[in-house]
């Protein structure tokens, strides 16, 4: 691999940052704005949708690279809010909760899935070729392979 300067590395890494907060926070504010939702509930949605409806809560928090109580609270407040989550016990270890996807979750996530496809052809697909799109998944799937595991987040939803 050819030898990188500090200043290449940091002029990468303040370039991804920034791109990715940029871009965050319009999907975020936009989501909020047209679907009364933040990213992280719609990313919820989104994993218990992929999962078949249910997920035991250690493994979606694990899926959200988020701690445990992160995806506890998360849940909790999809389950009061809106009634998109439900938490339930599992009948073959009481110790573990199951959050499951509503029928309404699943409609909140159809329709967030409308603005989160349109701010992101706006604010990034559109401004990269197909070459360009292809790329970037290369690259930033290799990062985060070579990175799984070593980050949890724990902030307040």
């Amino acid at each position: 691999m050819a030898s990188k300067s500090s200043g290449d590395q940091l002029t990468a890494w303040r370039a991804l940052y920034r791109a990715d907060t940029l871009l965050f926070a319009q999907l975020d504010n936009t989501l909020r704005a047209n679907t009364d939702m933040s990213y992280f509930e719609r990313e919820v949605l989104s994993e218990l949708d992929q999962a078949g409806g249910r997920l035991r809560m250690a493994p979606l928090a694990e899926r959200l690279m988020i701690s445990r109580s992160g995806a506890t609270r998360l849940v909790g407040k999809l389950e009061e809010k809106n009634g998109w989550v439900v938490r339930t016990a599992s009948p073959e270890d009481r110790r573990a909760t199951w959050a499951e996807l509503t029928p309404a979750g699943k409609d909140a996530l159809a329709k967030a899935a409308l603005v989160v496809d349109a701010v992101v052809a706006a604010f990034f697909a559109d401004h990269l070729d197909a070459a360009e799109l292809r790329k970037s998944a290369k690259l930033l799937n290799i990062l985060a392979d070579a990175n799984e595991g070593t980050a949890i987040v724990d902030c307040d939803f």
